[in-house]
């Protein structure tokens, strides 16, 4: 058996990470002896974290140059000829046109013959349905040549558990719901995408599971079940809202406000007596952030060496966990912060800058510890938090069953679809989202 596992992954986002580490050790555990093949958006570190072959999802990627044997006179001639097209722009402008054109149309070549050796590909992870970056061009149009070169190659097609929106545009939107109809398999992380794709017009069957990283193993990063400590620890996990560095939407003053808000909750946290620790996982689009963020608390609040430590970005799930165990409590902007602190049980506090986290603190049930990234004060974080703590114990306990329920759900959908007579035949029996079992084509 062999599978592909794609996902835009491969920038340093933990989240992404968590997401297929779940899967890949899930697929393993069912299928022993299948081979794994990814594709994402840098291939090299895809094959580095997971220890699978991997593939790129574009025609260009990290490391393509270096795979690329190209001699000095080769290089001082391409210098050259640059040099010469730069002086005439109409025509520069048609060659990189075409140029694109052959390497997308190679790209697609090179892609069709490795799908060809596959058994399915499965497309999962978080916004894969999403022009959040970059637009339609960017994960929509991935998504549709990977789904047209599957079912052109005659392989099987799962969507699974992913993430649907922003869609504005109308080349986004036929993208997204040609991809869904071609598929033998769909499923939603929420309910919100899976309605969002259905109001394009998408009439088949789909389903809604939790994230995938709600299945991650544990085992081996326990959270600490030590007693009352007297000073406790709070996560602030960051984000780069609005950074014109980095974010799709450039919005300095939003990004400063953001920050300056940032500052002032730490401020009050630690008058009050409690430790923080600035940590993340996300080693590329929230750097700036991170150093942002410190700049200001150093310039701005006088510190004991014990009140804040500025850890520098986990580099690896395990990592990451490893220092959230330490955490009593959490402060984060990222969807899978929120996740991280449900199967950690950590009681937490979301500033959300998109539905999918407002969407999930809901479901679980703490809305009231989530605040809109746009407009919230630190006054209102101040006062949440201190509801936070007195409901602790409460918000604990509760983590721990929603992390053992979306645990037993994905392991009933991945019994289903791993298992190797599920990928084989046509039909098969499969819990529905109401609990009752149904039989349905994959």
């Amino acid at each position: 058996m062999k599978i592909g596992l794609l996902d835009h992954m491969g920038y340093g986002n933990l989240g992404d990470a968590a997401t297929q580490e779940a899967l890949i050790e899930n697929m393993r555990r069912r299928m022993p002896g299948v081979e794994i093949v990814g594709f994402s958006l840098n291939p090299e570190d895809t094959k580095r974290r997971h220890g699978i072959r991997s593939y790129s999802i574009t025609q260009w990627h990290p490391g393509l140059a270096k795979s690329t044997d190209t001699g000095t006179s080769d290089i001082g001639e391409m210098r050259s000829f640059k040099s010469i097209l730069k002086q005439i722009p109409i025509f520069s402008t048609i060659v990189k046109r075409l140029l694109y054109l052959y390497r997308e149309f190679a790209h697609l070549i090179r892609s069709f013959k490795v799908l060809r050796s596959l058994d399915s590909l499965v497309i999962a992870g978080g916004g894969q349905l999403s022009e959040l970056w970059r637009g339609p061009w960017s994960h929509p149009y991935n998504v549709l040549k990977f789904s047209v070169l599957t079912k052109a190659a005659r392989r099987k097609l799962i969507v699974l558990n992913v993430g649907a929106g922003p869609l504005d545009s109308g080349l986004a939107k036929a993208f997204v719901k040609w991809s869904v109809t071609l598929a033998d398999y769909v499923s939603f992380r929420d309910i919100v995408s899976q309605t969002l794709v259905q109001r394009l017009g998408v009439k088949r069957d789909t389903h809604v599971f939790p994230d995938s990283a709600y299945a991650l193993d544990l085992s081996c990063c326990e959270a600490s079940t030590s007693g009352p400590v007297l000073r406790p620890t709070v996560g602030i996990n960051p984000i780069g809202f609005c950074d014109p560095r980095i974010w799709p939407k450039q919005d300095e003053a939003a990004y400063s406000r953001y920050l300056g808000k940032l500052v002032t909750i730490v401020q009050w946290l630690i008058k009050h007596n409690y430790r923080v620790r600035v940590y993340s996982g996300e080693a590329s689009v929230d750097l700036y952030a991170l150093e942002d963020l410190k700049t200001r608390l150093m310039s701005s609040v006088s510190l004991n060496d014990d009140d804040i430590v500025f850890l520098p970005p986990a580099n690896s799930v395990q990592a990451l966990l490893a220092e959230m165990t330490s955490l009593d409590f959490v402060i984060t902007s990222k969807f899978h912060g929120v996740i991280f602190s449900h199967l950690l049980a950590k009681p937490v506090i979301a500033i959300s800058y998109h539905q999918k986290i407002s969407d999930l603190m809901k479901i679980v049930g703490h809305d009231q510890y989530c605040v809109p990234i746009e407009n919230f004060t630190s006054k209102r974080v101040e006062e949440i938090f201190t509801s936070l703590v007195s409901e602790s114990q409460s918000l604990k306990s509760t983590f721990r069953e929603t992390a053992r329920s979306y645990s037993a759900r994905l392991t009933e959908q991945f019994d289903y679809l791993f298992i190797s007579e599920g990928l084989q035949q046509s039909h098969n029996a499969v819990r529905a989202d109401d609990g009752t079992v149904v039989t349905r084509p994959i």
